[in-house]
C-alpha cells in the first residue's frame, strides 16, 4: 500500500544570482531550474543584494515570490533590536539570520521542501542551518545546486 502525499511541494533556490553564474555546473542547469517552476507548487527566490546582485533573468521572471537574505550575519548589523534575537550559528559562515518569512515553523508543516542553489559550504549551508534550527524538514536536490 502507497501513501500519495497531500503535501504542496516548494523549492528554495538559495542565490541563483548573475554574480555567481560562473559556479552554474553546466549549460543546462537554468534549464533544469527552468523546468522546476512546472514542477513545484511554490519557487521562492532566496536573493543576497549583496555587491553585483542581479538575480539571472531566465529565473527572476518566473519567480513571483523572494526572499531577501544574504550570509555571515553578525549582532549590530540591524536597526530592528528583535532582528538580533534570529542570529544563528552556522557552519558555513560564523552565523547567520532567519529570515521573517521562515520565523513560524508551523507555516512550512504542510510542505514537501526541497532546496537548490549555492555553494554547499557557504551560502546554501547557511540556509541548510536556518531549517535545521526551525527543525523544518527538506531535501537538497542536487540538480538544482551549484558550487559544490
Amino acid at each position: 500500500m502507497y501513501s500519495i502525499s497531500m503535501k504542496r511541494k516548494v523549492l528554495f533556490l538559495v542565490h541563483v544570482e548573475n554574480m555567481f553564474r560562473k559556479y552554474f555546473p553546466d549549460n543546462m542547469y537554468v534549464n533544469r531550474l527552468i523546468r522546476a517552476f512546472n514542477v513545484y507548487d511554490r519557487v521562492i527566490c532566496l536573493n543576497s543584494e549583496v555587491d553585483d546582485f542581479h538575480p539571472i533573468p531566465e529565473i527572476n521572471q518566473l519567480c513571483p515570490e523572494e526572499i531577501t537574505w544574504g550570509w555571515g550575519y553578525e549582532k549590530g548589523m540591524f536597526y530592528d533590536p528583535n532582528d538580533e534575537n534570529w542570529i544563528i550559528e552556522s557552519s558555513g559562515h560564523e552565523c547567520t539570520w532567519i529570515p521573517q518569512e521562515l520565523r513560524n515553523k508551523q507555516e512550512w508543516i504542510n510542505y514537501d521542501i526541497a532546496v537548490g542553489g549555492g555553494s554547499r559550504w557557504e551560502c546554501l549551508q547557511d540556509w541548510l542551518c536556518i531549517l535545521d534550527f526551525m527543525e523544518i524538514a527538506y531535501k537538497v536536490v542536487d540538480g538544482y545546486c551549484y558550487g559544490w
